[in-house]
């Protein structure tokens, strides 16, 4: 399984994907595997919202 668009927020220690549609909580947990131990998988439908999360994150 291919991980979906995702960017790292650092600080929050949080990994953001970019599901379109259902969340899919279940495939989370499993790209979760791909990052530290310590850190959150976060969804997020809306592609504007996502990608102006990813510019604030990445400033």
């Amino acid at each position: 399984m291919s991980l979906p668009p995702y960017f790292i927020d650092e600080k929050n220690k949080e990994v953001v994907f970019h599901i379109k549609g259902d969340p899919v909580t279940m495939a989370i947990l499993t790209w979760m595997k791909s990052f530290p131990d310590h850190y959150k998988g976060v969804s997020c439908r809306c592609e504007e919202t996502f990608y102006k999360l990813r510019a604030k994150v990445n400033d």
